[in-house]
């Protein structure tokens, strides 16, 4: 339900003109490639089963609605099957959506299934980027 909603909300963003669009030149290089750091080690975390290291890569709000590692790992494990073992993933260019900065990752699923997730990154007050979000659909707009 949480994911169906996710993707109705985006929807909905993605059919308003000027609130997609290419993130602009300011968003440096080495910003672009930390952002895709936290992503990969993310998944990498996923791959070990390690929920201590991936819930490190969640923002803030994502931690206090898992509350745990476990209840975190649990949730990737049953919902984002592309995400918590991904055949193979490919980075899109940024994109800025009503303000945020998304990183779109062309992801093939276990079973061969392509999707692409929707990380809505979020920069801390320390300057590290956590994710903040991770929306899944399938090419063509259908839901996963």
């Amino acid at each position: 339900m949480l994911r169906l909603l996710s993707v109705l909300i985006l929807s909905a963003l993605l059919a308003i003109p000027g609130v997609v669009r290419a993130v602009p030149a300011p968003v440096p290089a080495e910003e672009v490639a930390d952002i895709r750091n936290v992503i990969l080690a993310q998944l990498e975390a996923f791959k070990a089963d390690d929920g201590a290291t991936a819930f490190s890569f969640a923002a803030p709000e994502i931690r206090k609605i898992f509350r745990s590692p476990e209840m975190f790992l649990y949730i990737v494990r049953k919902s984002y099957p592309s995400v918590y073992r991904p055949r193979s993933h490919t980075f899109r260019p940024l994109i800025e959506i009503d303000g945020k900065i998304v990183q779109p990752v062309l992801l093939v699923g276990p079973t061969g299934i392509e999707e692409t997730a929707l990380y809505v990154m979020e920069k801390q007050p320390d300057g590290a980027w956590k994710i903040a979000a991770c929306i899944m659909a399938q090419p063509g707009g259908k839901d996963t």
